[in-house]
């Protein structure tokens, strides 16, 4: 897993909870690539997701409280 991609999908959910189709537009990459970043980090108990008030799926760092 390229670690870059990893510190700025990071970087973005640090200002606020995304979804995926949102983390892959701000960087520019293929939402593939992005459900694979995400998926680890959760994995790695580094972020969270939850449904959102609009029904999206949408992820924060696992240290922030909500």
């Amino acid at each position: 897993m390229h670690v870059k991609l990893r510190e700025e999908v990071l970087n973005w959910l640090s200002e606020q909870p995304m979804s995926l189709k949102e983390i892959a537009e701000e960087i520019g990459v293929e939402e593939k690539k992005v459900y694979r970043v995400l998926s680890s980090l959760h994995k790695d108990k580094r972020i969270i997701s939850f449904r959102d008030e609009d029904g999206v799926r949408r992820y924060r760092p696992a240290q922030e409280s909500h």
